[in-house]
C-alpha cells in the first residue's frame, strides 16, 4: 500500500506540471502541498471493557525541511459517544513525506453492531487532499458454543434453521435441505456471551416437523443448560428467544 499511495502521489505531481506547462506557468514541485491517508478503510475488533489504537500512515506529495502541520475533521454520528479519540491534527515531521495518525478506541457503550467514524483532512485553499478513511470497529465477543439438536420427522429435508442478533443479523444458518435422509442432527454454535438471539426454525411446506405420525422436534443448549426446547407442531416457521448468559 506504501508503495501505490506513493506511485498515485507521483503520478498526481506529474499531471499538475503538465497542466502549468500547457497554460505556459511553471508550477515548482516543491511548492505542491498534497496529502493523503494511507488506505480508505480500517477495521479492529475491540475485547470487553478494553481499548485498542489504530494508528494510520499519512503521506504528502513533496519533502520540506521543516515539519508541516494538517487539520483533522471527524465525523463520529455512527458511533458510539466517547468511544473514540482523534487528534485535531497530524504532523509530517521536515525532512520526509510520511507520518501517521493515531486513533484510540475503547468499549464504551460499543453495543453489537459495527461503530464507523469518518476521518479527513480539513478543507485548506493551499493543499490538494486525498479521500476520507473510515475506521470500523466492534466489540470483540467472549465465545460461549450453544448446541442445537434435532430429532425429524420422516421429512428431514424440509426443516432449516437460523439464528439472528438483536439486529437482525444473521449469525449462523443451515438451508432446507441440509438435512435430507437423517433421523437427527447436532450442531455446534459459537456466539457471543451476554447477548440475546432468536432461534427461527422453518418448514418448507409449512407443516412443521409432523409427518401425521412421527413429531419431531429441538433443543439448544448452552453449557448443559437448556436454552430453547420445542416440539415440531408449528407451521411454516417457529422463533425463540433466548440469551447466552
Amino acid at each position: 500500500m506504501k508503495t501505490t499511495i506513493k506511485t498515485i502521489l507521483m503520478l498526481f505531481l506529474s499531471l499538475i506540471v503538465m497542466t502549468g506547462c500547457e497554460n505556459d506557468s511553471t508550477i515548482a514541485i516543491s511548492e505542491i502541498e498534497y496529502i493523503s491517508f494511507g488506505d480508505t478503510e480500517y477495521t479492529v475488533g475491540i475485547d470487553p471493557g478494553g481499548s485498542a489504537t489504530v494508528v494510520i500512515p499519512v503521506y504528502t506529495g513533496n519533502i520540506v525541511s521543516s515539519d508541516r502541520t494538517f487539520n483533522i475533521s471527524v465525523d463520529g454520528t455512527n458511533a458510539a459517544a466517547g468511544s473514540f479519540l482523534v487528534p485535531s491534527n497530524v504532523t509530517i515531521p521536515g525532512g520526509t513525506n510520511e507520518g501517521s495518525l493515531a486513533v484510540n478506541l475503547s468499549d464504551v457503550d460499543l453495543g453489537i453492531g459495527i461503530n464507523n467514524i469518518l476521518i479527513e483532512f480539513a478543507a485548506d485553499a493551499d493543499t490538494f487532499v486525498g479521500a476520507a478513511t473510515e475506521v470500523n470497529y466492534s466489540q470483540n465477543c467472549s465465545e460461549v458454543t450453544a448446541t442445537l439438536a434435532f430429532v425429524f420427522d420422516f421429512y428431514s429435508e424440509e426443516t432449516g434453521w437460523r439464528i439472528t442478533d438483536a439486529l437482525g443479523g444473521i449469525v449462523a444458518s443451515k438451508p432446507i435441505g441440509t438435512y435430507a435422509g437423517r433421523a437427527s442432527a447436532s450442531e455446534s454454535i459459537q456466539l457471543c456471551s451476554g447477548r440475546d438471539y432468536t432461534l427461527v426454525v422453518t418448514d418448507q411446506y409449512g407443516d412443521g416437523m409432523f409427518d401425521g405420525t412421527n413429531l419431531g422436534s429441538y433443543t439448544l443448549t448452552i453449557g448443559g443448560v437448556v436454552k430453547v426446547s420445542d416440539g415440531g407442531s408449528f407451521g411454516a416457521t417457529q422463533s425463540n428467544v433466548f440469551d447466552t448468559n
